[in-house]
Formats: structure tokens, C-alpha cells, sequence
């Protein structure tokens, strides 16, 4: 005979073999996907059966085998309040948490068509086909706020580098130290302007040993656009290779101030046989610093959508090893979403499919930037858009594309110009200034508006040598006058 316990728990294995959802598939924050898959949690029928297991132990633990209402009865309660219990026991966190993940999983699957991972009562027996809805009885929590001086505080008590250093000290500066962990950064910009110079810049930068001023982790690549493969690679060696001359030359500097010092302070012969390549980890290599970048190459819009949305399994796998991913790069975001929209140029229901699919893209790169505590530094384009101060009719402008809803939703963004085209007046493709960059901060939280020149060079990112900044400043004067 079977018992209603295992009634409950047969009824639910059929169900589970038909909901048995991949997390992974869901729109779900990247903190609700962590918490789970670190528990061993991998589909919606995992925390389905959880649920449904110790429920039924606890309704045959408190009723007597024995008892001839036992058998045939009605119905056995499986509900919401047990789950969100027994999923917080598994993972570790307060009920009202549990609820708040169960509640958003549900969320997720009406938002595809599906029903929820748990109900609040199922039915075994004679139960005329009646359930409840589930969450009916659940409080969701308040949302706790935090003041702005315990965030001051945390930020503050952080003795680990907060930005990726760009070796361009005005960029630098104009953004307060480098690119911010934890946000979303938007590098806009022509062809050929320096958008993916610098993200791979970046990406090597984010290797920096912690003791030198860096975040000392790796980095991720989206690459739409193919430029990260073939002499992309080649770019990434010459990177890496100077930084890790820079690292060692800034060693030996110290080595040697350090001995100055002691010999003008009387110490006499200094007798430290200290090398600069034994003040660097042994770890510090070009070929570490490549192992530590890691590039995803997509080719369409679902395989780019498909794989940021399951970056973060990837993330958490990293951060179990031990090496943590401190910057994600999309280059670029528009490439896919432009190719796709052309294609279907004459739908309209494409294009606000396009918006929404950016905004929640944009939501959740944010969550993501937030939970993993990384820099997530999307590229875009440019486009023309009609300019309604142009003195010209028909005049246009351009501007970043993917539209007004994605402009809201990035933390910063910089505009990448050429200062030929920044200064018109000021410089020629074969003038001292020809090379040079312009970085224009248009947006952001915290930091005034403003720009900064850097170059390019052959070991990387660069501020501009002195004579470079005296045309610059010659080049101004010129236009104030």
C-alpha cells in the first residue's frame, strides 16, 4: 500500500520530470543564480523535490500509519511555508530570504508561460483537483536600506584596489583613480579610435599584482566582432610583455631609492642583494597574464544573450578556484542587435523586442557588476541622429548607439574621439598631435564631466610625453585666442 508521503513524492517526480527547468535558462539575478548553484541547486525541480521531501517526512512523522483517516486523506500540505523553510536550511540564508528567491524563480517562470516551482497545497487522493495559489500567505521582506555612511565605511575599510588602472595618468585622473568595480562603463566611439585598444589595456591591467595598485584578477571577453582573435592575441602579448617590464622597472626604482636613502641617512654599504624580479611574483608572466583573460567569441544575438546570462556559473567557478574575474568586456554590445535589426528593418515589434531585451540586458549586467564586485566595460557605436539645434536642415549628429533606454541604464560613459576631430583646427593626421586621443567622461554619478588625451602606443595606453602636452596647450591657447 501506498502511503500519502510517498504519494506526495511520486505525484511531485512525475511533475518534476515535466517543470525541470534550468536556472540557468531563467531570467534570474546573477546573486539569486550564485546562491543556488553553490548549493548544488541546477534546476527548478531540484528545489521542487526538496520541498516536496520534507514536507512529506514531516506530515508522516506527525500522523500514526495506523490511523484509517490516514490513508484517506484528503489532502497533505506541501506548502510555500515549508519550502522557503527547508530551501533557506539548504542554503544557508533567513526565511524571509528564501522567500524573496522563491518568490523571484516564480516570477521567472510566469514570465515564460510556466507554472510555479511550488505550490502551497498538492492534491493526493480525493481532492475534486484543487490547489492554492502558491505564495498566497507569503510576506515578501522589506527591503532593509543601508546609510550612506556604512557604505562610506565599507568602501573606505577595503584595503583592495577599487579601479583598474589604465597606464594613462589624465584618464586616470578624469575618472578618479581608474575604472570603477561594481558599475557598468560604456566606451563609445568612431572606428578606429581606441574602443578596443583600450579594453585590452584593461584586461591586462586587471592582472596587476595588488601590491603595485592593482585588482590583481582576470578578465572576460564577449567577442562579436572577431576583433580578440588572430593579431588581437599578438596585441594582448605586446601588452602583457610591457607590463610586466613596467612592473620590474617600477621594482628596481624602489630598490634603488631605497638604497639612496639609506646611504644619505648614514647607513653605510647596503648589503641587501635583493633583484627586482624576486620584489615580483614569480607568477607575474606574459603567459599568466594571457592564461588569465579569457575569451568568448559569439556570433549572432542569441549566442551573445546566451552567454552573458550564463556568465554567472562561470564567475562563480572562477572565484572557487581562486582566481577571481575583475572585468568583463562586450565588444561590442551593438554589433549583434545592428546586424539583427537591419535584417528586419520593417518590424516594429522587433524593435521594441530590441529595447526591452537591452533594458533587462542592462539591468542585469549591472546586478552582475554589483554581485561579483567586477568592472563590466561595454563598447558601442555611433550613429547619426538628427540634430534639432543644427543651424543646417537635415543636419545630423552623432551619438552612441542602442537609443535612449540604454543610455540610462550605463553608469558611465566615455566617448573615444581622435583629436584631429575633437581640435579640428588644432591637428593633422600628420601633425606632432595626429596620433593622439581624446577621452570625454559625458556621464557619471560621481565625477564631473571632462576630458582627457592619452595615446597609443606600441606598449599600450599611454599619457602624452611632455612635448606632445605642450602642443596640446599651445593648440588651446590658439583656439581661446
Amino acid at each position: 500500500m501506498t502511503t500519502a508521503a510517498e504519494a506526495v513524492i511520486n505525484t511531485t517526480q512525475s511533475q518534476q520530470n515535466v517543470l525541470s527547468i534550468p536556472l540557468l535558462s531563467l531570467p534570474l539575478r546573477p546573486s539569486t543564480l550564485t546562491a543556488l548553484l553553490r548549493r548544488g541547486f541546477a534546476t527548478t525541480g531540484d528545489i521542487m523535490l526538496l520541498s516536496v521531501e520534507q514536507s512529506a517526512m514531516a506530515s508522516s512523522e506527525q500522523r500514526d500509519p495506523n490511523d484509517q483517516n490516514y490513508n484517506n486523506a484528503d489532502t497533505i500540505k506541501i506548502g510555500s511555508n515549508a519550502g522557503i523553510d527547508n530551501l533557506a536550511e539548504e542554503l544557508g540564508c533567513s526565511a524571509s530570504q528564501s522567500a524573496e528567491y522563491m518568490h523571484e524563480i516564480n516570477d521567472a517562470l510566469n514570465s515564460v508561460g510556466l507554472p510555479p516551482v511550488t505550490a502551497e497545497t498538492a492534491t493526493v487522493g480525493r481532492t475534486g483537483g484543487t490547489t492554492k495559489k502558491n505564495n498566497e500567505n507569503v510576506k515578501r521582506p522589506n527591503n532593509i536600506p543601508a546609510t550612506a555612511a556604512s557604505l562610506l565605511r565599507n568602501c573606505n575599510s577595503s584595503s583592495s584596489a577599487r579601479q583598474i588602472v589604465s597606464f594613462s595618468q589624465p584618464l586616470d585622473v578624469l575618472l578618479g583613480g581608474g575604472f570603477a568595480l561594481s558599475e557598468l562603463t560604456e566606451i563609445a566611439g568612431l572606428p578606429g579610435s581606441g574602443k578596443t585598444q583600450l579594453a585590452m589595456q584593461l584586461c591586462v591591467d586587471a592582472r596587476l599584482p595588488g601590491k603595485y595598485g592593482g585588482v590583481e584578477g582576470c578578465a572576460v571577453v564577449i567577442d562579436a566582432e572577431g576583433n580578440w582573435a588572430g593579431a588581437g592575441v599578438d596585441r594582448l602579448w605586446s601588452l602583457a610583455g610591457a607590463l610586466v617590464d613596467h612592473v620590474k622597472g617600477s621594482a628596481l626604482r624602489k630598490m634603488e631609492a631605497k638604497k639612496a636613502k639609506e646611504m644619505a641617512n648614514g647607513g653605510g654599504m647596503n648589503t641587501d642583494t635583493t633583484t627586482p624580479e624576486e620584489l615580483v611574483p614569480s607568477w607575474f608572466t606574459p603567459e599568466s597574464i594571457l592564461d588569465g583573460i579569457h575569451i568568448f567569441r559569439v556570433h549572432d544575438e542569441s549566442e551573445q544573450t546566451c552567454t552573458l546570462y550564463n556568465l554567472p556559473q562561470f564567475l562563480q567557478e572562477q572565484e572557487e578556484k581562486g582566481k577571481p574575474v575583475k572585468i568583463v568586456v562586450i565588444d561590442s554590445l551593438a554589433f549583434h542587435y545592428r546586424v539583427a535589426s537591419s535584417i528586419n528593418s520593417n518590424n516594429k515589434g522587433n524593435f521594441l523586442s530590441t529595447t526591452t531585451s537591452l533594458t533587462r540586458m542592462a539591468a542585469f549586467l549591472q546586478e552582475l557588476a554589483s554581485e561579483f564586485d567586477l568592472a563590466v566595460l561595454a563598447l558601442n557605436h555611433l550613429t547619426n541622429k538628427i540634430d534639432k539645434d543644427s543651424t543646417v536642415a537635415g543636419g545630423m549628429k552623432l551619438v552612441p548607439a542602442l537609443g535612449e533606454s540604454w543610455a540610462h541604464s550605463v553608469t558611465s560613459r566615455l566617448m573615444v574621439d581622435f583629436y584631429h576631430r575633437h581640435v579640428p583646427n588644432g591637428a593633422s593626421h600628420g601633425s606632432v598631435m595626429g596620433e593622439v586621443r581624446t577621452c570625454s567622461l559625458i556621464k557619471s554619478p560621481h565625477k564631473p564631466n571632462g576630458t582627457a588625451l592619452f595615446m597609443i602606443t606600441d606598449k599600450g595606453i599611454r599619457g602624452l610625453p611632455p612635448q606632445y602636452v605642450q602642443q596640446a596647450e599651445k593648440t588651446k591657447r590658439a583656439r581661446l585666442d
